[in-house]
């Protein structure tokens, strides 16, 4: 079968099931009439119109309501699909869509907006839809596709063990989740009603991927467009703060100027300047909060970015070493040789910041996590050492930072040119 005409039949079907929710709502409203189904022996009856020789086919329904007759169920229970059926979603918007995708059924009412905020770092979507509504969104209103296949309701899921290294080099077993195609694994609403009727309704989706949101609507839905990063952007980067919250990182000796705000300060200074271009970053923090390594690493290899940077201070239990380096692994990722990338960091660096240069460094042991489990070209950026006074004072100014920055991001500029073709 065409996979337009598969689609096809797969988002009527979805809009069907939505506007079947639709109907519940109405009449659990205004009486307590209900809606006939027909079921044989708890099977939900599925009609495909494409099927060789137009036969019904089965599927196991478990989820009925043992308070009702056979015959009888609400249409909020009913699980019937009927594909082919004439719907209200939109071809020229369907036509858009990629493999996968969200159709939320809008809430009666008026006055609905909608904001997307991309909680990338733990692979959430928040969805806020507000106005004057006159019912609340439930899992039901949101249907997932993936190529031919509609998922609504809560996420299910199979489970198994799996091993994973810590970042203190141990390995622990965790329990992993299998949802198979659906991209959604769990779903959050919270209903908030506010002053004069107007109601806030925050949908928090977790996902199975980071993904980059692409929003469509019309009368009766919302369209949203679940794409890799990789298909939208041109060009994609990770920055990290180093640090932060509850770790300081290195501390000054007179225990006062934390590595982590200095660290961040400078991120602030390079966004300033890459907020400027036409690329994509995403940031592992953009304020003194607590992230761990598995998630910043994690965040690289998920989105595949074509370089991570990681901004730190150095220190040591001397007051003379000073100066910036460069450390990388030995690893080549998509022909990009990771060494290749620190040198071009550091060579750019020594042009724009007064500090002494200590070039590249080779670390051999996997004892920096986010380094050693990096599927991207990774580095970390030494930017001086805050147990030296001089470097510190450096470190600390504002013009220092920017310098250290403006070197950062002539560097990431000269390696996109030299060494992705």
């Amino acid at each position: 079968m065409d996979k337009n005409l598969l689609r096809k039949a797969a988002l009527q079907s979805v809009a069907l099931m939505l506007s079947v929710i639709m109907l519940s709502y109405a009449v659990r409203q205004y009486s307590s009439v209900t809606i006939s189904a027909s079921y044989a022996q708890d099977k939900a009856v599925y009609v495909d119109p494409d099927k060789e020789n137009n036969k019904d086919y089965t599927e196991k329904y478990d989820a009925k309501n043992p308070n009702m007759d056979d015959n009888e169920q609400t249409a909020e229970d009913a699980r019937i699909v009927l594909t082919g059926v004439k719907s209200g979603v939109k071809d020229d918007i369907i036509e858009q869509l990629g493999e996968q995708f969200l159709i939320i059924r809008k809430p009666l009412g008026e006055g609905l907006r909608i904001q997307l905020e991309d909680l990338y770092l733990n692979k959430q979507l928040k969805i806020i839809i507000s106005g004057y509504t006159k019912e609340s969104p439930d899992q039901n209103f949101i249907a997932r596709v993936y190529r031919d296949e509609v998922f609504l309701g809560e996420p299910k899921h199979a489970e198994a063990e799996n091993s994973s290294p810590e970042e203190d080099g141990t390995y622990s077993s965790t329990v992993i989740k299998y949802y198979g195609n659906d991209p959604v694994n769990s779903i959050n609403i919270e209903n908030k009603t506010g002053l004069y009727g107007f109601n806030v309704h925050e949908i928090v989706l977790q996902l199975n991927h980071v993904y980059a949101h692409i929003l469509f609507e019309d009368e009766n839905y919302y369209y949203i467009d679940l794409r890799r990063p990789k298909e939208v952007y041109d060009k994609i980067l990770v920055i990290d703060a180093g640090h932060g919250g509850k770790d300081p990182g290195a501390i000054s000796k007179d225990e006062k100027i934390y590595e982590k705000d200095i660290n961040l300060k400078i991120m602030h200074e390079l966004k300033e300047l890459l907020d400027k271009d036409n690329i994509k970053v995403y940031y592992t923090r953009t304020i003194d909060e607590t992230i761990y390594l598995r998630p910043r690493v994690t965040l690289a290899n998920e989105v595949e970015c074509d370089f991570f940077i990681s901004i730190h201070c150095n220190s040591s239990d001397y007051t003379g070493p000073n100066g910036t380096e460069i450390l990388y692994y030995n690893h080549e990722n998509g022909n990009i040789k990771t060494k290749d990338l620190a040198k071009i960091l550091s060579d750019e660096l020594s042009k724009t910041v007064s500090l002494k240069s200590s070039g590249v460094m080779e670390m051999k042991d996997d004892d920096i996590f986010i380094l050693a489990n990096a599927k991207v070209p990774a580095v970390i950026i030494e930017t001086g050492y805050i147990s030296n006074i001089n470097d510190l004072d450096y470190l600390q100014s504002q013009s220092g930072q920017q310098d250290i920055a403006i070197g950062i991001y002539n560097g990431i500029w000269r390696a996109y040119d030299e060494l992705i073709h």
